[in-house]
């Protein structure tokens, strides 16, 4: 079995649940940021401590309240305002094939996807998954998804492995066998690519 995982520390993993900024619904910025730090970009700065609230404060006040919870200015704030010229993010997309994001992973890019882990949505990062693919996978046409296993997961909120969704349990390096995950994978999110 190989295994790919871009979050083997758990340095890299963000809990919004200590968030000062609404914590119970901004997984959004909290997963984005993730996704920086795990690609090697500087993170959103600002008057708050953690930089998922600078990047929910700055859209809130830029866009609106709802803003944070949309792809679009999630992306126009960290690649027009906190990264500006360097552009990390790459999407949203509403069609991502989840061979290109599970790709992605191959090549030390984090995705940030929306799914149906909770009723009314939640979005996670795609750290890693493990396969019984042996030979490389140069290419996203030569990912072969019925090799894959399970999706390697962090959760910014809480765990569903067990089958319900409890916001008591640690979100870090979550695994979900492939055919549990196909049902809970919405096809929409963006990818952080990584910073040379």
């Amino acid at each position: 079995m190989r295994i790919y995982n871009l979050s083997t520390d758990r340095k890299f993993y963000y809990s919004q649940r200590n968030n000062l900024i609404k914590p119970t619904i901004r997984c959004k910025p909290t997963g984005t940021t993730e996704g920086l730090d795990i690609s090697g970009w500087p993170l959103p700065g600002g008057e708050y401590k953690q930089p998922e609230d600078n990047l929910t404060a700055y859209c809130e006040k830029t866009w609106g309240a709802d803003a944070p919870e949309d792809w679009g200015k999630i992306m126009q704030a960290v690649n027009g305002h906190f990264l500006p010229g360097d552009k990390p993010v790459i999407g949203p997309l509403w069609a991502w094939d989840l061979r290109d994001a599970l790709f992605g992973i191959t090549k030390g890019i984090p995705f940030v996807a929306s799914t149906w882990l909770t009723k009314g949505g939640h979005v996670v990062v795609i750290v890693g998954f493990e396969t019984e693919q042996e030979e490389e996978i140069e290419s996203f046409v030569n990912l072969k998804l019925e090799q894959v296993q399970n999706v390697i997961i962090d959760d910014p909120y809480g765990n569903r492995t067990n089958g319900s969704y409890g916001a008591d349990v640690d979100g870090w390096n979550n695994r979900y066998d492939i055919k549990t995950w196909l049902t809970l994978w919405r096809s929409t999110g963006v990818q952080i690519r990584k910073k040379v």
